[in-house]
């Protein structure tokens, strides 16, 4: 009987992804472990973004997973996802297995919200908050809201070109098989906290969690903490 009432559920939402996007292009670094997909999403109004979207992408039968678009065309409908694979799981597999071509399965799902008050605004993550952190920049604007964006990356990849110079204020460290929390730990306690505003700490979930905390306990941070997990 429970399994007859799941599969119901898992049905009912499996209706919900009525829209689709097409794959237009797939990039990825050496050596190989992220991807950048550039998707078409024809039934969606980009213009009406006004927070960090999320879409949750059917990734196999009952199984589905949140990545954030980044470097959007309002008028073209198109976006870019970035997603790392260097772990095991269906959606770094459903990542892998992409073709161009393709025609993807997707519905909304929940926001992240953008910084309330002017001033400097402060980004730790790891591999898998690069969109987000892009798509953060996209919505403010860099003089009201000056971003510092520290990145620790599993690999050690051949970072695009475009991407480091459209994107000065971002900070890359590769320091491949090394814990991503003890790294941007030390970041931020050397990072002059204490100036910005806002902070945002995105990527692994125990390492979000962890950071948050440690964030938290820094008597000279006034700034709002802004957390968001998205794997685990």
């Amino acid at each position: 009987m429970a399994n007859v009432v799941k599969k119901a559920v898992f049905n009912l939402m499996d209706k919900a992804f009525t829209e689709r996007g097409y794959v237009l292009a797939i990039r990825a670094w050496k050596p190989g472990s992220m991807y950048e997909i550039d998707l078409h999403l024809p039934a969606t109004d980009m213009s009406k973004w006004k927070t960090i979207p999320r879409i949750k992408c059917k990734v196999d039968d009952f199984d589905y997973r949140d990545y954030t678009p980044a470097l959007w065309d309002v008028e073209k409908r198109t976006c870019t996802v970035f997603i790392e694979t260097g772990h095991s799981g269906r959606g770094s597999s459903w990542a892998k297995n992409l073709r161009v071509g393709d025609t993807i399965g997707y519905a909304s799902a929940h926001a992240a919200q953008l910084p309330g008050e002017s001033g400097p605004v402060a980004c730790f993550g790891d591999g898998s908050s690069l969109g987000h952190f892009l798509a953060l920049k996209q919505l403010t604007d860099g003089e009201e809201h000056p971003m510092r964006v520290t990145l620790s990356l599993s690999e050690q990849y051949q970072l695009p070109e475009n991407l480091l110079l459209k994107n000065p204020e971002f900070k890359f460290i590769m320091l491949p098989k090394t814990n991503s929390l003890e790294h941007l730990s030390e970041m931020a306690a050397h990072e002059e906290i204490s100036v910005n505003n806002s902070v945002y700490v995105a990527g692994h979930i125990p390492m979000v969690t962890s950071l948050r905390k440690t964030l938290k306990k820094n008597l000279y941070l006034n700034a709002r903490i802004f957390a968001h997990g998205f794997w685990s």
